[in-house]
């Protein structure tokens, strides 16, 4: 359980807990529950192994106001091979503000590369089964014809983290900047974001938009050209 409250960068335009808080949140709470099981940022260097997000969706329940006082609550709920899902729920006070799921990779933090989960680092953790959705979390997605060019940068030294690459909120800055005003002024209450492939410094990356048959406000970022092509992540605004 991890107590906060909404600070000044989490609030939107409109002065409430935007995606991005929530998710910030969700990221600080996940941090300090592997922190507390021995497998989190300051036990990388002993352990050996650290913990890469794969995939993130979360639903806006209610979008409560600058300095609400919130609590974070956060489970793992399944935990093998190289692969942990966990869950989370936003409380303000009693009432749930926010429901999401997320996706972690277990790495080796010397090399970079996924590793298995040994049943030392299962046995650290307490497994709940309690699901915040039904449906799986997509692994993938695929930008149609339809799909133009919203949004493109250069990657700057702001957006890298420890990892030495794109932290995974701003993925989702390059993408709101890619979104038509229309759907920028009332995004939807659903995110889901799968990330496929880092992004690392100095990278010149491109935001494709679209809409999807079933509604959804998609955004791919890509780099590179042709057969070059890199796609780095998808987005869906529902």
């Amino acid at each position: 359980m991890y107590p906060c409250s909404v600070a000044y960068g989490d609030i939107g335009l409109d002065g409430r807990l935007s995606h991005k808080g929530a998710l910030r949140l969700l990221q600080e709470a996940a941090a300090i529950a592997s922190q507390q099981c021995g497998y989190g940022l300051l036990n990388a260097e002993e352990t050996g192994v650290c913990w890469i997000l794969t995939g993130w969706r979360i639903r806006l329940l209610e979008r409560p106001l600058w300095n609400t006082p919130l609590t974070v609550e956060t489970w793992p709920r399944t935990m093998e091979g190289f692969l942990s899902d966990r869950d989370f729920r936003i409380l303000s006070g009693e009432t749930p503000v926010a429901l999401a799921t997320s996706r972690w990779c277990l790495v080796n933090a010397r090399t970079g590369r996924v590793t298995r989960v040994t049943e030392a680092v299962r046995s650290a953790y307490t497994l709940d089964p309690l699901a915040m959705f039904s449906e799986n979390l997509h692994t993938n997605g695929k930008s149609g014809e339809t799909a133009a060019e919203g949004f493109s940068c250069t990657v700057g030294r702001r957006d890298i983290d420890t990892n030495r690459h794109v932290n995974n909120l701003h993925y989702l800055d390059y993408a709101l900047e890619a979104l038509p005003e229309e759907a920028f002024a009332r995004v939807p209450d659903t995110l889901e974001i799968v990330y496929r492939k880092q992004i690392l410094l100095g990278t010149p990356i491109r935001c494709l938009y679209e809409r999807t048959a079933d509604g959804r406000h998609q955004v791919e970022i890509r780099s590179g050209q042709g057969e070059d092509t890199i796609h780095h992540a998808f987005l869906w605004f529902y």
